[in-house]
């Protein structure tokens, strides 16, 4: 223990950097992600109409979620043979001035319909970067920090992005409300510029990381995204808890990606009166439950970086995950008695708030782990095929999910989505509960 707590990774300058990058690019990114939901439904229902509004935010959402898929293995190939901070800082520029030059568009546009298809474009750029982005990013801490200081890395660049997400959803709410979307997008832009700045400056070999001089081609890049593969399919624990991830987004992401900003947009938005009113706009509290998710998963990410690494996770990821769809289900109950007309908006602010402040404990009970897991046990010179192989793994689903909470909440209600993801996420559970080999994770 006493071991642990010497070792300081912030004496690390390339950490340092990178920590900076992308303390600034995230609170930015976060005020951007709080608001672009609640300005698509916005615009969309001004063009087509609440009962398309939503299914034209989850079209988005997809757009992202399937842009992703497609060349999420192809940057984790790429991060394997090209210098990877230089990947990270050109695809921070580029998504700078992409979002840069659509804020001119919010001022210029005045029609609801052209808007929309601009920020679908911008929508595929800005994730076609993300899918190259991504894998470097998450594999570069690897070769920048030494290996006893990379759980303590690990923790607190997931520990500092919650703490990011509590800020960035703060000034969110009140930018939003305040000051309007066009002042949220100029923000964004600028905190990409500087994240690129401050990447620009880190030094490491990024040879040690190439494997060997084949060309990069299509055929290659279909080899190495097979390795990838069959890499993970070997490790039969691992890929377990993956295909667990995999089913679980597809249930669990609907909630929090369609529901709540739609709860917080045609719901709250048309109670007369709710819970301080006086003070807090309806963007406010959706900040406040951002942050109540965030919150939680910061403090579990200074009590894991102050921990000694174990043998084995499995135990501690059934009882995260078993946790997290417990508080999903009181969720579900909460919005479902709402709507339903049980109980009033106040309590239902109240339930969500302390749900989502719950449930921040569980993810991050999960996520410090696993990412640990995969630094800790993947060859370096994979380590970006086999991270963007199983990011795609986990996600897949993703797009899909969005795409049909879309069609339940507009042709059936937001009731039945709540339905359904509670009852797919309970049958996704017991079933790994059951599984003994992710036990050996």
């Amino acid at each position: 223990m006493d071991k642990v707590k010497k070792i300081n990774v912030f004496k690390n300058r390339n950490f340092n950097l990178l920590f900076a990058g992308v303390l600034v690019s995230n609170i930015a990114h976060v005020l951007f992600s709080f608001a672009i939901s609640l300005y698509i439904l916005r615009i969309a229902n001004d063009a087509y109409g609440i009962e398309k509004a939503a299914l034209i935010q989850a079209g988005y959402l997809a757009t992202s979620g399937i842009i992703l898929l497609i060349f999420m293995p192809v940057g984790g190939v790429l991060a394997d043979k090209l210098n990877k901070v230089r990947t990270m800082y050109i695809t921070d520029y580029i998504r700078g001035f992409t979002i840069g030059l659509v804020a001119v568009s919010i001022l210029l546009v005045d029609n609801s319909q052209t808007m929309l298809i601009i920020l679908f474009i911008m929508n595929i750029i800005l994730s076609i970067n993300s899918s190259l982005f991504n894998p470097a990013g998450g594999s570069l801490l690897r070769f920048i920090v030494k290996d006893e200081e990379l759980q303590q890395a690990s923790a607190y660049m997931q520990g500092s992005g919650n703490l990011q997400n509590i800020i960035g959803l703060i000034l969110g709410g009140i930018i939003f409300a305040t000051f309007g979307i066009f002042w949220i997008f100029i923000i964004n832009a600028v905190g990409y510029i500087l994240s690129a700045i401050s990447e620009m400056f880190i030094r490491y070999d990024h040879k040690i990381h190439t494997m060997g001089d084949e060309e990069i081609s299509f055929k290659n890049v279909l080899i190495d995204m097979k390795s990838g593969m069959k890499y993970l399919f070997a490790q039969k624990a691992i890929f377990a808890t993956i295909i667990m991830a995999l089913c679980i987004n597809f249930f669990f992401t609907p909630i929090f990606s369609n529901a709540i900003p739609y709860f917080i947009e045609f719901g709250l938005g048309n109670e007369p009166t709710y819970l301080w009113d006086q003070f807090l706009t309806r963007e406010t509290w959706y900040s406040i439950t951002s942050v109540a998710f965030s919150l939680p998963s910061i403090l579990m990410a200074l009590y894991l970086s102050t921990k000694k690494t174990k043998e084995k996770y499995g135990k501690q990821f059934k009882s995260a995950i078993l946790g997290a769809v417990i508080v999903v289900s009181i969720i579900s109950c909460v919005m479902i008695l709402y709507y339903l007309e049980i109980i009033n908006i106040d309590l239902t602010l109240i339930g969500l708030t302390v749900s989502l402040f719950l449930i921040g404990f569980m993810i991050m009970w999960f996520n410090v782990p696993m990412s640990l897991i995969i630094q800790r046990n993947v060859e370096p010179q994979q380590l970006g095929k086999v991270s963007s192989v199983m990011n795609v793994l986990s996600q897949a689903l993703i797009p899909i999910g969005s795409m049909l909470a879309g069609v339940i909440i507009s042709q059936l209600s937001i009731v039945y989505l709540f339905v359904f993801a509670t009852a797919g996420s309970w049958i996704v559970v017991l079933a790994y509960m059951n599984n003994k080999v992710s036990n050996q994770i």
